[in-house]
């Protein structure tokens, strides 16, 4: 019987990235930073980087999903980590002294997450594929 954990991480990732993108909008998917303020309720009161921790849930759920060998697992893993470390830091030096502000969450700035919803579904699509065929 295939492992259930896989689709618990995904699905968690991608609650977590709806609930945080509701409230953080549109300017969170762009390379540079361009908040005014810092949010401080939904997910932001809980964690600081609700969307950051989403997506690693999403890449774990992926890794445990398709069983890649243990060294590969642990390289995106790790690769991830580092990557997201530098966003993380860069992100806090350019919020620092920023004020807060407690958001509303608004269903319009989930547009942006479609492509989010699209690639988990060509992961399932792919991964359904592989079982079908194997």
């Amino acid at each position: 019987m295939p492992s259930v954990a896989p689709h618990i991480f995904i699905i968690t990732g991608i609650v977590l990235r709806l609930w945080a993108a509701g409230y953080i909008g549109p300017e969170a998917r762009k390379r540079e930073f361009h908040a005014e303020h810092r949010i401080s309720n939904g997910p932001y009161r809980i964690l600081r980087h609700p969307l950051y921790v989403g997506n690693f849930l999403l890449v774990l759920g992926v890794i445990i999903l398709y069983n890649p060998p243990q060294w590969l697992g642990f390289f995106y893993v790790f690769a991830f980590v580092g990557m997201y470390s530098v966003i993380t830091f860069s992100e806090r030096h350019y919020l620092k002294g920023k004020s807060e502000i407690d958001a509303s969450y608004r269903i319009s700035n989930l547009k942006g997450e479609a492509s989010t919803l699209i690639v988990v579904a060509v992961v399932y699509a792919v991964w359904i594929l592989l079982v079908a065929v194997g």
